[in-house]
């Protein structure tokens, strides 16, 4: 299971919006009892913290890297990073890295232009 949750991550799996545990769990032919355990067990955090950390570890480095996605709304970010809102995205991204992310998009450009 160890592996498939791996390879999952490695596939950026977590980006597909509406993901549910019982989805993942038959994609990986088991229970969601079993996966959720096994999240649990690893990773340290139920399945909602678990995807929204690793999409928002996943923004994180895509708004450092890419220049055009700092010029999306906070709405099509939450899109593109598999949210189903602004407001889910917004509030997962500030608990994650303790900045709202318009502030955060705003520090980036501002330290790239020496502002």
């Amino acid at each position: 299971m160890v592996e498939k949750l791996i390879k999952f991550e490695k596939e950026c799996g977590y980006l597909e919006l509406n993901l549910k545990l019982i989805d993942l769990a038959d994609r990986f032919d088991t229970n969601s009892t079993y996966l959720s355990k096994t999240i649990n067990q690893y990773k340290g955090k139920n399945f909602s913290q678990y995807l929204n950390d690793l999409r928002i570890q996943y923004a994180v480095t895509k708004l450092k890297k890419e220049k055009k996605l700092r010029k999306y709304t906070v709405k099509a970010l939450a899109e593109e990073f598999g949210f189903n809102n602004s407001e889910s995205f917004a509030k997962a991204f500030h608990s994650n890295t303790g900045l709202h992310p318009s502030y955060f998009i705003k520090k980036l450009n501002e330290d790239l232009t020496g502002i």
